[in-house]
């Protein structure tokens, strides 16, 4: 057995996105992958022209050097051992030519064992990416994953509409002309 590895879409709408993700490890090697959920791929993303850039609409088909999404909520549950140091981190990619240099303008997230949660119906603020020129991304490394060892996440986040679009290319005039709105 090989470590296995899902992505699943439980919702991506033009305001918000909830991915889930696990991990499932035969202890040959841990998880280091800085583009765990790619910005540019979830539902509206604008391409340098601000036309959705995974339609038929998009001219130039290049994508922008950076999206903003911000971490609302995260359900986690990590089965690492806890006769030795680790567990997974979540962090923010940054910029740099190689993955070494991609990780340490990375920006941690949160470095997680157990299981728990954070923003889920609560009053807290959302986490922003604070990378160095990083794209927007979203990456897992793991420390002390042994055979067996597995987790789940469920990451909620909010879509800032400069990058993403929110309804104008689906419906532009009901886009245009709310219901509060001047219409023609």
């Amino acid at each position: 057995m090989a470590n296995k590895f899902t992505y699943q879409v439980l919702r991506d709408t033009t305001t918000d996105a909830v991915i889930k993700l696990t991990g499932t490890f035969d202890g040959s090697a841990q998880e280091a992958n800085g583009v765990r959920i790619s910005a540019n791929t979830l539902y509206g993303a604008l391409d340098a022209n601000n036309v959705p850039l995974h339609s038929s609409l998009s001219k130039s088909n290049t994508a922008l050097s950076y999206y903003d999404l911000q971490l609302t909520g995260l359900k986690y549950y990590v089965n690492f051992p806890t006769n030795v140091v680790g567990g997974v981190e979540l962090y923010w990619n940054g910029a740099g030519a190689n993955q070494a240099l991609q990780y340490a303008n990375s920006a941690t997230i949160f470095h997680l064992n157990g299981d728990g949660e954070f923003g889920l119906g609560e009053q807290i603020p959302s986490i922003m990416n604070n990378s160095i020129n990083g794209n927007g991304d979203l990456g897992i490394s793991t420390q002390g994953a042994t055979a067996n060892c597995s987790y789940t996440f469920i990451v909620a986040f909010r879509k800032n509409n400069a990058m993403y679009q929110r309804g104008q290319f689906n419906d532009p005039a009901a886009f245009n002309f709310p219901p509060y709105g001047v219409t023609p």
